[in-house]
């Protein structure tokens, strides 16, 4: 079996840059805000990989902890804080900031995400609604994709695809709704569609696993293996323990491609690293055979 593709929200790993030089900057892909945080990995033991990304980028950070006066760099340091899992003390800074500087929209679009991840849906929606007022607002891609996580929850399919169309369509480039869309069309197995959304976002953003592993599925459904394969490599080249894509491209390997011991050696070396699909990394090992 597959590994398949979450569906993700997004809170933003700032970039050294203000709003005004997003906002006026054509180099919007450069600029785009990296991702520390998926939806159904939030407050669980799934979050833990994503916990422990953001707790060695916060140790870096803290070793010289920025002033709220530097703005950009402190707001860093708040996502940092949150998204390592030290909500309570992220959340009382988010609002002392806030208390300090009432026109910074970045921060409340950060306090929204945070009462997202806590499930507190109408203190989010409060931030949310009043942000999307603001026509100018330089994250609009961010979020509106965040709305439609939200209507996905509501189990509204069209209208979290109407609100991921929406923010593939800002200035401000970002793979998130384009991958949320991809997962989306996986999902009603439309491959052509998943695929042309799914290279879209790894065209942003390289080294997003969820990205190359969407683009290898939606191949694959089209029976494009050699292509799935050729995408997974590459990325595995850059990094080298994406574990889900290891256990795909061992699937192709072996499965499709025939290449049986070039499989069994690559699905032992996904067991080594710490693969959780044991079982099934056995049962097709033993099929190799």
């Amino acid at each position: 079996m597959k590994r398949m593709i979450p569906i993700l929200f997004v809170l933003p790993l700032l970039t050294h840059c203000t709003v005004k030089e997003i906002a006026s900057d054509d180099d919007f892909i450069a600029k785009a805000p990296k991702y520390v945080s998926y939806l159904d990995r939030n407050i669980t033991d799934k979050a833990a990989p994503d916990r422990e990304i953001a707790q060695a980028e916060l140790d870096k950070v803290e070793v010289n902890t920025p002033s709220p006066e530097n703005v950009d760099a402190y707001l860093e340091y708040l996502v940092l804080l949150d998204a390592s899992g030290k909500q309570a003390e992220a959340e009382k800074k988010i609002k002392e900031f806030l208390s300090e500087h009432p026109d910074e929209k970045r921060a409340e679009f950060i306090l929204s995400v945070h009462y997202l991840r806590r499930n507190k849906k109408e203190l989010a929606l409060y931030f949310m609604n009043q942000l999307e007022k603001e026509k100018d607002f330089a994250w609009r891609s961010l979020l509106l994709n965040n709305f439609g996580m939200m209507a996905l929850q509501d189990k509204n399919r069209q209208g979290a695809i109407a609100y991921f169309e929406k923010a593939t369509k800002e200035k401000l480039e970002v793979s998130a709704p384009f991958a949320n869309l991809g997962a989306l069309y996986l999902q009603s197995k439309s491959y052509t569609k998943a695929e042309k959304e799914f290279r879209k976002a790894y065209q942003i953003e390289s080294d997003f696993e969820d990205a190359a592993l969407g683009l290898g599925v939606s191949l694959e459904g089209q029976g494009k293996f050699e292509e799935a394969h050729s995408v997974y490599v590459a990325f595995m080249e850059r990094n080298p323990n994406a574990l889900n894509i290891v256990y795909n491209d061992s699937l192709i390997l072996g499965n499709r491609l025939k290449k049986t011991s070039d499989a069994a050696q690559q699905m032992l070396r996904y067991l080594q690293r710490g693969g959780k699909e044991t079982a099934k990394a056995h049962e097709a090992m033993q099929n190799w055979r």
